[in-house]
């Protein structure tokens, strides 16, 4: 067995929730999973979701792609809510809108025509999102690796509440967690 093999060992087969505050890693480590996957050749096999916003006050990012991947990557227009947003109320409507323009991707079919989903950042879909429209996705592929942030760097917004409640409801549906601290 490769060390490629072992790095992703612990993956296959099961659906990962990758947890943490801001700055703890969580994009470092799906990266280094990603790399793993295709440095043995089964990135056309991968499908890569990415909530991601840009990078924003050194928070947030999407994920850098490997060289040579081949699967399929689909993201949208993100704006971090709580960072972007003046009052409650203006980040709740960002969140709806970062919600409705995620909607159409989870119902794009190739994330489950591989054997692989990674998605990038979903609480930014949770935080005004319908969890009933993603449990589906995530339970069509046999390796699922999530990141998440669950921490308290950010207000206590209703989305901010609404968005761990949904955090909790996903690590009861994923196989693994892994809890990062910065």
């Amino acid at each position: 067995m490769s060390s490629n093999d072992t790095a992703t060992q612990e993956y296959d087969g099961r659906r990962t929730l990758i947890i943490g505050d801001v700055n703890s890693g969580k994009t470092r480590l799906t990266e280094n999973v990603l790399a793993a996957w295709t440095a043995q050749g089964r990135s056309s096999e991968i499908a890569v979701l990415d909530l991601a916003p840009q990078t924003r006050r050194g928070i947030g990012g999407r994920l850098t792609l490997p060289e040579g991947f081949q699967g399929v990557y689909l993201d949208a227009a993100i704006t971090p809510p709580r960072l972007s947003a003046a009052t409650e109320e203006e980040a709740d409507m960002l969140a709806r809108v970062n919600a409705e323009a995620v909607e159409p991707l989870l119902r794009d079919r190739r994330l489950a025509t591989g054997g692989i989903l990674i998605i990038n950042d979903v609480t930014l879909y949770l935080q005004a999102g319908v969890y009933d429209h993603l449990l589906p996705v995530i339970r069509s592929v046999a390796t699922v690796l999530i990141n998440a942030y669950y921490g308290h760097s950010f207000p206590e917004y209703r989305l901010s509440r609404r968005e761990r409640l949904l955090t909790e409801r996903l690590m009861k549906d994923c196989h693994h967690i892994i809890r990062l601290s910065r």
